[in-house]
């Protein structure tokens, strides 16, 4: 039942009406909830949370479907919203032009003016014991806890040996040197947090000692990764948290959990006696709970037009560390075992976590239309890393379609757009994401050729822009992995990564550790540190045709050469500085010329630098040298005719040769978001409209 249907009263019979409850901030859990508004005596009226309608909902739910309508304002969870099997079939909305907040924190208030220019406020609860926070959102607004340095990064001074580690450098996991001053045995140190960046991920390590003489920070438990401290590069960037000292500026705070005592440090113009200041409790704040391992399912709930805020994140006495993609985060509104289910029209923001999981179990569910921000890992999460046993288990035939995710790796950097693993059947579909730290959209979970569970996904239409910000590095605007039948990657656009130095990876489209099976088509990649496309490693039995790939800063292509060759047919490769191919995939041509195996088919494409048909070079290879290895024999060498690459208009004048070699235009009109105006016309597509392209020199990018 729709919305616009919910809304009609009119010509309603009785009957129908009774299946209506309704919550609002002033009702009373004592009263029918068959009112929207309470009654002129107050003697009925709606409930006052969500969890007594649903209770009520399971009751009705004999006389036909039940919907709850929550009217507008914001309800403090005292626990997670939970819906069991027994909850089948229920509609928790938005009232018809509201917009409700289910929100897991707690206001903070008696705030009084402290030492210098800190105000504080007493939290009894904290200093019982019983409550603990990590975030602070002043104004509707995300504030840093006290940080060193505040800007940028502290760097390692010397590595501390340490036993063989394979694959790694025998360094210990639990300590390094650091330069004098920047680390002290605070008071609390338990509480500090080093937070260390690796490649493509962090950690977060909280303290033992520091021995001062020495100079040596110990971590209160060893680093869990296959990679050691300094992997990457030995004078590695890292800062420091949550030390009342580091209490230095506008926006920071520090919660002392002993005297209970919150410390913050005001904005310029913010007044505390009137600004919301709002603390986490929950870390999770919505669970659809079936076990698909005991063929007990979740079906057809539906929540629509919520807003979920203010979710904490946790951390663990040893730390944190993640492979990948900050796999070891959950998420704020979590599902397991739902099926037919839908998550439409909400906002997620305001938490530590990732914003959406469905984990276990789930089959043809939709998370559509939602605005995710605000994030302290990521957007969505489909599946699990671990490959499921059975069907049942497996989460699949999923539709992730027209949500707007920005603005995330608040907490975990490496937190991705939209993740999706070990799952099949999947549409990922119209998303607009943007403004995080490390991939836009990751696909697969699998590093070799064993077994896996993803397969037939298809990837389309999205808008995925504006990536990692010089925070992580090896990444992808869409990273894939593993072997993958019958997926696709088409009609996306695909723009603007820019990865930290080192290693200096920052790839459009990154098909990578023996990924195969992929069709790459209609995608227009541009303004990318390494290039366009990658798909090394291995990569085996892709159809890579009608593309677009421009203006990269470093390389265009990392091709792979494999026994299983793959197709790049009737694509444009457009450059203005940098190589068309990067060096290191040179080794497996040449593995397949000396066994005699086929190349792949390389055809009819058009490739340009605009510095002169001399700046391209096919490895080491003129372009006829490598037509004669019967590559590209009917490709060319010329100018696409863009309309106007500098200013991103890549449609191609009618006298392209592109279009004689049998390319087929690209409408990029229908990437990203759709809809009403007010939603497609965001502000962030706006903002990025008219970023100029800049290859970003080595070293700069997170050295602040």
């Amino acid at each position: 039942m729709s919305i616009a249907v919910i809304c009609i009263a009119a010509g309603w019979a009785a009957a129908a009406e009774a299946l209506e409850l309704y919550v609002a901030t002033g009702g009373d859990d004592a009263w029918s909830g068959r009112l929207a508004e309470p009654s002129a005596a107050r003697t009925d009226g709606p409930f006052a949370t969500v969890a007594r309608a649903r209770d009520e909902a399971r009751r009705l739910k004999e006389k036909g479907a039940v919907t709850i309508l929550v009217r507008g304002g914001t309800y403090f969870l005292e626990q997670p919203l939970v819906f069991e099997p027994q909850d089948s079939g229920i509609v928790c909305a938005a009232y018809p032009g509201e917009r409700p907040v289910l929100s897991g924190g707690r206001r903070v208030t008696g705030w009084r003016k402290g030492p210098g220019d800190l105000w504080q406020a007493d939290l009894p609860e904290v200093r019982a014991g019983r409550w603990y926070f990590r975030q602070l959102f002043v104004g509707g607004e995300r504030r840093q806890r006290a940080r060193s340095p505040n800007t940028g990064y502290h760097r390692i001074a010397k590595l501390v040996p340490g036993p063989p580690i394979p694959n790694a450098k025998p360094v210990a996991r639990d300590r390094f040197v650091f330069a004098p001053g920047d680390i002290r045995p605070w008071p609390r140190l338990s509480d500090v947090n080093v937070i260390l960046m690796h490649s493509w991920e962090t950690s977060i390590h909280p303290l033992k000692s520091v021995d001062t003489e020495s100079s040596t920070v110990v971590f209160a438990a060893p680093m869990r990764e296959w990679w050691s401290i300094g992997y990457w590069e030995e004078a590695q960037r890292y800062s420091i948290e949550n030390a009342f000292e580091l209490l230095d500026r506008p926006g920071e705070w520090y919660l002392d959990r002993d005297a209970g005592l919150l410390s913050y440090l005001p904005l310029p113009g913010e007044r505390m006696d009137s600004v919301e200041v709002i603390a986490p409790v929950l870390p999770e704040l919505v669970r659809l709970e079936g076990d698909a391992d005991a063929g007990r399912f979740v079906d057809r709930v539906v929540l629509r037009g919520l807003a979920f805020r203010h979710a904490d994140w946790v951390l663990a006495p040893e730390g944190n560390s993640s492979t990948q993609a900050a796999v070891e985060v959950p998420a704020t509104v979590m599902a397991d075992g739902a099926r037919d289910c839908a998550i439409e029209g909400c906002e997620v923001a305001h938490v530590g976590t990732y914003g959406i999981w469905l984990r276990r179990g789930c089959k043809n569910c939709r998370i559509q239309r939602n605005h995710l921000h605000d994030l302290g890992a990521g957007g969505v999460r489909v599946g699990e890393a671990a490959m499921a046993k059975t069907d049942a288990a497996e989460s699949s035939r999923i539709l992730v379609d027209n949500n707007h995710i920005h603005d995330g790796g608040h907490v975990y950097p490496a937190g991705v757009g939209i993740w999706v693993a070990q799952s099949s059947g999947n549409r990922i579909s119209h998303n607009d994401i943007h403004d995080l730290l490390y991939s836009g959209i990751s696909i697969g979970w699998n590093w070799g050729l064993e077994p896996n569970r993803t397969h037939d996904n298809v990837i389309e239409y999205n808008h995925v822009h504006d990536l990692v910000h010089g925070v992580l590095s090896d990444a992808g605007l869409i990273y894939c992995l593993g072997v993958s039948p019958g997926s696709v990657i088409r009609n996306n656009v695909f723009h603007d990564i820019w990865p930290y130095s080192t290693p200096r990876f920052g790839w459009g489209i990154y098909l990578d550790a023996q990924c195969g099976n992929y069709t790459v088509e209609n995608n227009l990649v541009y303004n990318t540190q390494s290039g366009g496309l990658m798909f090394n490693n291995g990569g085996h039995e892709h159809v890579i045709r009608n593309n677009i790939f421009a203006l990269s800063a470093d390389h265009a292509l990392w091709p792979y050469s494999e026994k299983r060759p793959s197709t790049f047919r009737r694509n444009i490769v457009y450059l203005t500085q940098g190589d068309l191919l990067i060096p290191h995939g040179e080794r497996s041509l040449n593995e397949r010329l000396a066994a005699k195996e086929p190349l792949g088919t390389w055809d009819e494409n058009l490739y340009w630098h605009t510095g002169g048909a001399d700046r391209l070079r096919f490895y080491r290879r003129s372009f006829e040298e490598w037509q004669a290895l019967g590559l590209d024999r009917g490709s060319r060498v010329a100018d696409p005719r863009f309309v106007d690459a500098e200013k991103h208009d890549f449609r191609l004048a009618p006298d392209s040769p592109a279009l004689a070699l049998g390319f087929e235009p690209i409408d990029i009109s229908r990437a990203g978001l759709y809809g009403d105006a007010a939603w497609v016309e965001s502000r962030s597509r706006k903002a990025a409209a008219d970023r100029a392209f800049r290859a970003r020199p080595a070293g700069e990018s997170g050295e602040n």
